[in-house]
């Protein structure tokens, strides 16, 4: 019989030199493999590079060896694999196919996966989980049993099975476990099927801390038949300081961190020890480039970071059928980041691509076009869609244009972008090789069947977790460790960082539909996850660092709400509170700068608490005059030529935005391209216009009283109408080919109806009004200028074109027509934003005055929407006698601009028109400041505009 033991040890002694080389005299003495377990990778490295020969392991390696030694076939899934394949088998049978969503998919596999980490069948599930016992037993039969897929939880309930069929003795000379204080259900399983079949293990627990969970594993490894031969636990005391620092952000935090950590005289002495690795990692990484601090960490990104990554999904998931330009800029991106095209050339390429189709570079074309010829089938062998993937990437003409620059290119930053990229290819190539030889080793290669989209997800998961290097560690720089590795520090201080409350102890995290209830409802064989567990596991892991060194700091985010601050760990009530505080203000005031942009962020702060400075740097001169500029809001620009004509539509456009009014026409910028999203406005616009002027002449209806009009004349409105839209439509789709053919035709139809509506409202308001019989439509798309005085003697020339005027003897009114919503309101009129109907009623009648040489009024102007076409109160200006039940243009008597003078010039001296008209002409000419009296969130210009909310409440514009 061979010997098991449970031993002491102490948190340094993990993996010490002497047992391992133990280890590997007992495989050398035996002839047979010795195995030595830990529980984290960077444990497996150091031991491995101190004890060269020794298989360094963990619990999964063991159960692979075990497979391996019994010829087992299968094939090993990773748990992000298993949801994929879990998906596929959902797809695959019809009782569940109404399920076989990615997100159900998801959360079946998970509870699987932990239904089987707990050590349990699928004929033990707790009561809350019985609905799927029938789902997993089919899943084991058809995928773990008929496929052969095996994940981890599998291979190792595979390995206990094997262990007790087994009738020989294993060749395994010894295992050496270290470096745990509990086993999870499964391991423990393993534990003891290795112990009944006789294989030597020696079990080392800590014992330097009066650690309560160490306890309970040892009583249950003492009941699966190991002998307990621990020592009396001797508590060993090394650390002497321990303090606790607050942070109002993870920011500050992390520089209060790395600033210290500079401070010191040796950073072989320091190592910083994460609580939240993941978000800990990228942070600390982050502000120690900029600090230029070296960590004992390699830089990793993983493949999904990647140029290439991104590719090969994009030409897996594009579409089967043919696509607009819009829809196929995002390949047209990722080929260009491939080639490392940026800057203007990237600019150009994809502007060139948006307008012709064409490209500048053939191999960017000869690869587009390849992409377009590639075919996949939506359903196929596994094996068969990694096997053209893998020709895929060999063929990539790319490669070898990245294999010249690596050896022709100067460029460092554009040499690390492709060595990256170029590593990425390496990578993957091999894992699909290795991928494709195992599916056929085990048999498997004509068996496994996915769909294409599935098959996405598994390169996708696949990039996620292969990494590629981006930067060495540094052999002399700070540590960083997590609780399970921190016994390999040998320095002095450690920073623990992240110990708020909540993220230390954290909550237990049971996957998919488990809960913590079910823990307690199972047959759950040994320790279960409970919250009671985690929590002394996490207590024996805050409890070994008093072994570990002479100086903890840990630190914790408290937030800036001094009302409702974050609170630390409760698990630290004893710890001594530190006096300083990390803050952006106490940071501040530091009298160290580490980097330039340190010194230029304290002295500025300096400069804005009143400090004056002798020998201000340029840097923070240029940034105070910029501030000053962005406050002030001017943008001073002298035209040399002033143009005495101008368009009302300029005046408007000009008081709207003045900043918008120099980019739009002045500078002629012109907005980005996008894809088109709705038919242009302008293009419907232009239709509308066109359309009811070709109507109203075409049937002799200019100049025709309104009671005139014959009924056959009216009712052929309707059918001109919707005929003539008809033949105007098919140019409107030429012009927006980029739409769907479904949104195009509810575009149309939208505006077939609106048509209908406004001819309806048309007849009510004019043709069929007998308050009118005798008004007519004088003209449309009646051209204006008219003579405007402005002071310094300067003879201006207002333009602009009237849709439509109406005249009746003495009377006119002028319409302007809106495809839009519209209205016009007093103080919109006086501040200039809303001049065409008021200038234009003044002009016209002095005009249409010197050509008839008799006397005019003008009654009122009016927006006529095509959206509210019946609508005659809040968009027009009226003469005072004409609003109300009498009115002859049924002007509602909620309309409030009501005029006795408009159209004159006593009218634009009441509301001061002449002054805005001049103050708005100065102004196009000279200041162009960030002023907006109407900023529209649709303003193709938001990119660059600096404007704030103040500023938009300081000029807007109530209407």
């Amino acid at each position: 019989m061979s010997e098991q033991y449970v031993r002491s040890t102490s948190s340094k002694e993990v993996a010490a030199k002497k047992r391992l080389e133990y280890a590997f005299s007992v495989q050398k003495q035996k002839n047979c493999p010795a195995f030595y377990v830990l529980p984290s990778a960077m444990w497996l490295k150091t031991a491995r590079k101190q004890q060269p020969g020794l298989a360094v392991i963990t619990f999964d390696d063991i159960a692979r060896y075990l497979l391996m030694q019994a010829e087992e076939v299968y094939y090993p899934l990773t748990e992000q694999e298993r949801s994929l394949f879990f998906e596929q088998f959902l797809r695959e049978e019809q009782t569940f196919e109404g399920e076989a969503d990615s997100g159900r998919a998801l959360g079946y596999a998970d509870t699987y996966g932990q239904v089987k980490r707990l050590g349990l069948t699928a004929e033990q599930l707790p009561a809350a989980l019985e609905p799927l016992r029938s789902l997993f037993t089919e899943y084991e039969q058809k995928v773990v049993k008929e496929r052969k897929l095996l994940d981890p939880e599998n291979i190792i309930l595979r390995a206990i099975q094997l262990l007790e069929q087994r009738s020989t003795r294993l060749d395994i000379s010894l295992i050496i476990i270290d470096g745990y204080v509990d086993f999870s259900p499964l391991q423990t399983l393993l534990l003891e099927a290795l112990q009944k079949a006789d294989v030597p293990i020696e079990i080392y627990l800590p014992a330097d801390q009066p650690y309560q969970i160490v306890g309970h594993t040892a009583d249950e490894l003492v009941s699966l038949g190991f002998s307990d031969q621990r020592q009396e636990p001797v508590s060993v005391q090394v650390t002497v300081e321990k303090e606790l620092v607050a942070a109002t952000t993870a920011e500050e935090q992390w520089r209060g961190v790395i600033e210290e950590i500079l401070a010191a005289p040796s950073l072989d002495d320091v190592a910083v020890l994460l609580v939240d690795e993941k978000r800990g990692r990228e942070e600390l990484e982050r502000l120690a480039a900029e600090y230029g601090l070296p960590l004992q960490t390699a830089k990793k990104r993983p493949l999904t970071a990647t140029a290439l990554h991104a590719f090969l999904l994009a030409c897996l998931r594009q579409p089967r059928s043919v696509r607009s330009r819009w829809e196929q800029l995002p390949l047209v991106e990722h080929i260009l980041a491939l080639y490392q095209r940026s800057g203007l050339e990237y600019a150009k390429q994809k502007q060139c691509f948006l307008q012709t189709g064409e490209w500048i570079k053939e191999e960017d074309e000869q690869l587009f076009h390849a992409i377009t010829r590639l075919k996949w089938k939506k359903k196929d062998l596994f094996s068969r869609y990694v096997g053209q993937m893998l020709v895929w990437l060999r063929e990539l003409p790319v490669v070898s244009s990245w294999r010249a620059q690596l050896k022709a290119d100067d460029d460092l930053e554009t040499l690390q972008a492709v060595a990256r990229e170029y590593r990425a290819w390496e990578l993957l190539c091999k894992r699909l090789e290795m991928t494709a030889e195992l599916l056929e080793e085990r048999g498997l290669a004509g068996e496994l069947t996915l769909s294409l989209d599935l098959f996405a997800n598994w390169l996708k998961e696949l990039g996620e977790r292969l990494q590629v290097t981006d930067k060495r560690r540094a052999e002399n720089g700070v540590a960083i460790h997590t609780w399970r590795d921190v016994g390999l520090f040998r320095g002095k201080k450690l920073y623990v960082v992240g110990m708020n409350e909540g993220a230390f102890p954290q909550l237990s995290q049971l996957s998919g539909y488990v809960q913590e209830r079910d823990l307690h409802e199972s047959a759950i064989r040994f320790s279960a996850p409970t919250q009671k567990q985690l929590r002394q596991k996490q207590l024996a892991y805050l409890q070994q660092l008093d072994s570990i060194c002479e100086s903890i700091t840990f630190t914790y985010v408290k937030g800036v709400d001094p009302l409702h601050p974050q609170l630390p760990s409760p698990l630290l009530e004893d710890v001594r509170r530190a006096e300083r505080e990390w803050s952006w203000e106490a940071r501040m005031k530091g009298k160290n700068s580490y980097t330039e942009r340190d010194h230029h962020e304290k002295l500025a702060f300096h400069l804005g608490q009143g400090y004056r400075m002798e020998d201000e740097p340029q840097p923070l001169r240029e940034i105070a005059t910029r501030l000053e500029r962005l406050a002030d809001g001017r943008e001073p620009l002298r035209l040399e030529k002033k143009s005495a004509t101008v368009a009302v539509t300029a005046l408007e456009s000009y008081a709207r935005c003045p900043f918008r009014y120099a980019l739009e026409r002045l500078f002629q910028v012109k907005e980005a391209e996008a894809a088109e999203e709705q038919v242009s406005p302008l293009a419907i616009g232009q239709l509308v216009h066109e359309l009811i002027e070709e109507i109203y002449t075409e049937l002799q209806l200019i100049r025709l009283p309104f009671a005139k009009a014959g009924a056959e004349q009216l009712e052929r409105v309707p059918e001109l109408l919707q005929e003539r839209f008809e033949q105007k439509w098919v140019a409107v789709e030429e012009q927006n080919r980029g739409l769907s053919r479904l949104d195009l035709e509810q575009t149309k139809q939208q505006w077939k109806k609106r048509l209908d509506r406004w001819w309806q409202a048309e007849r009510k308001h004019f043709w069929d009004n007998e308050a009118l019989g005798e008004m007519a439509i004088e003209a449309m798309e009646t051209s204006v200028r008219m003579p405007f005085s402005v002071k310094g003697g300067t003879e201006l020339i207002l333009t602009g074109k009237v849709d439509r005027v109406d005249k009746s003897g003495e009377a006119i009114v002028i319409y302007d027509y809106k495809t839009g919503k519209a209205s016009v309101s007093a103080e919109e009129v006086r501040s200039g934003l809303k001049l065409q109907l008021p200038l234009y009623a003044f002009g016209l009648r002095e005009q249409l005055e010197r050509q008839t040489k008799r006397q005019l009024r003008a009654d009122g102007a009016s927006y006529i929407s095509l959206r509210e076409p019946a609508k005659r109160a809040g968009n027009g200006i009226w003469r005072k006698e004409l609003i109300g039940k009498h009115s002859p243009y049924s002007v509602s008597s909620f309309c409030k601009n009501r005029e006795e003078s408009f159209g004159t010039g006593q009218y634009l001296d009441a509301y001061n028109l002449k002054e805005r008209v001049e103050a708005l002409w100065s102004g196009m000419h000279s200041e162009f400041p960030v002023e907006p009296q109407e900023c529209a969130a649709s303003c193709p210009y938001r990119a660059v505009c600096r404007v704030t909310e103040e500023q938009k409440a300081d000029h807007a514009v109530k209407a």
